[in-house]
């Protein structure tokens, strides 16, 4: 399975401790680490954390290809505060991923390549520059699955940056907290996970539509059926990473196994455990791995 996630990489500060992050960075942590061959597009400040950054690709096994530097622009950080282990952010603009380069993209042999999977949020989307990158590289290449994980954060997104985006995705991924956003988005009226879901799929192409709902689990709409996927109870430290891992395991187990409600039951249960764990890219238990069958 080759994997290639699109967005941000940057710097979590989490009471006082540096991790690295950004959703699709960990996204393509977790997919790699589930067996894929990933390779990730962003871009990072020529400085010292875009340095360290790019050396935290590496050792997670991330192929760096489509990894860009930028002069000018640092590397992203977040200001993280958590509540009950329930994170908000404070998200620094005028960043180095916010300045995606297509024809450096196009310079590193993008077009040579091929892949089964892409993935991308919205995030990265909020300038123009990076957004134009996206929408280029989803008009000049093929995929197998294209996985848009909704995953709105404050002052960073728009109607129009999330309709655009449905266009081209193929699975769908939000949570019950933004099912009312985003239908009022697509479809002018505020709905419930099963009609939004209806329609998205109906309407809007989607394969599937993955609704998450923290620890209660998710729903996971596909062939004109919606389940319930029951979640893992665990105890809460913090919950930054745990829907990207969630993304990683489902995308992973769906592409070996074809049955979106198993490959969610695994998501679930990877997404409790790095909820219960410090940090968005914990080291996985061996019990975990026999379950995502990996060595």
């Amino acid at each position: 399975m080759r994997v290639l996630s699109f967005g941000e990489i940057l710097w979590d500060i989490i009471e006082g401790k540096y991790y690295i992050g950004g959703a699709p960075f960990n996204f393509a942590s977790h997919i790699t680490r589930c067996g894929a061959e990933t390779y990730m597009v962003s871009r990072l400040g020529k400085d010292e954390w875009g340095e360290k950054a790019f050396e935290e690709a590496r050792k997670l096994g991330i192929y760096p290809n489509f990894i860009q530097w930028d002069k000018e622009k640092p590397t992203g950080t977040v200001d993280v505060f958590l509540k009950n282990g329930q994170p908000s952010y404070t998200i620094n603009p005028e960043v180095a991923y916010d300045y995606l380069d297509f024809e450096e993209l196009i310079q590193s042999g993008l077009k040579e390549e091929s892949f089964d999977m892409f993935g991308f949020g919205s995030l990265a989307q909020r300038n123009e520059a990076s957004r134009s990158c996206l929408y280029r590289i989803l008009e000049s290449l093929r995929f197998e699955h294209i996985f848009y994980d909704v995953n709105l954060r404050k002052d960073c997104y728009s109607a129009e940056i999330v309709n655009d985006s449905l266009k081209y995705s193929t699975i769908l991924k939000l949570n019950d907290d933004e099912v009312p956003i985003i239908s009022e988005f697509t479809f002018s009226e505020k709905m419930g996970i099963e009609d939004f879901c209806k329609r998205a799929a109906a309407e809007r192409g989607q394969e599937i539509v993955i609704v998450t709902a923290g620890g209660a689990g998710c729903f996971i709409y596909h062939e004109n059926k919606l389940h319930k996927v029951p979640g893992k109870k665990v105890k809460v430290v913090d919950t930054v990473g745990a829907g990207d891992s969630f993304s990683a395991a489902f995308l992973a187990m769906y592409f070996k196994k074809g049955d979106p409600v198993y490959a969610a039951s695994v998501a679930n249960q990877l997404g409790a455990f790095v909820a219960s764990s410090h940090g968005p890219i914990p080291t996985y238990s061996d019990e975990l791995k026999k379950i995502l069958e990996i060595d």
